[in-house]
């Protein structure tokens, strides 16, 4: 992905209500993250990882089984694997954060927790499965 497609893909992630860039718990770089919880952070300039939640996922397997750019994980993950290659994927990867986002903001009136960082974000980064990383079902 050109990096036109990643920065106009960013861009579009800290648009989205509730969201800011922290550092990854998964990784080098940034990642985008919604009350706490990491959502979204690229694996590479043009694939992003996107934590729809299980039950989204269970909700729109048939779309995303049969979408070429979509990768599921095996078994019961929160996440996809999505790669970008166009501004449609652009668009279509903010529309799919924007789900992320809205399952993980805080009830009205509730303050949202901000990411984890330094001891903290090792913390959660070592207590998280590499599940996330299993590759397609079937």
């Amino acid at each position: 992905m050109a990096n036109t497609l990643h920065e106009s893909l960013s861009d579009h992630l800290r648009d989205i209500e509730g969201v800011v860039e922290s550092p990854s718990m998964f990784g080098p770089g940034n990642a985008f993250w919604c009350n706490g919880k990491e959502i979204a952070h690229f694996d590479s300039t043009d694939v992003i990882d996107l934590r729809l939640t299980a039950p989204i996922i269970r909700e729109l397997r048939p779309v995303l089984r049969d979408n070429p750019r979509v990768e599921l994980r095996k078994g019961r993950s929160d996440w996809i694997e999505i790669r970008v290659s166009s501004n449609d994927d652009v668009a279509f990867v903010a529309e799919m954060a924007e789900r992320a986002a809205a399952t993980h903001r805080p009830d009205p009136g509730t303050a949202a927790e901000p990411p984890p960082t330094g001891a903290d974000l090792s913390a959660a980064a070592d207590s998280t499965s590499t599940g996330r990383r299993g590759k397609v079902i079937g």
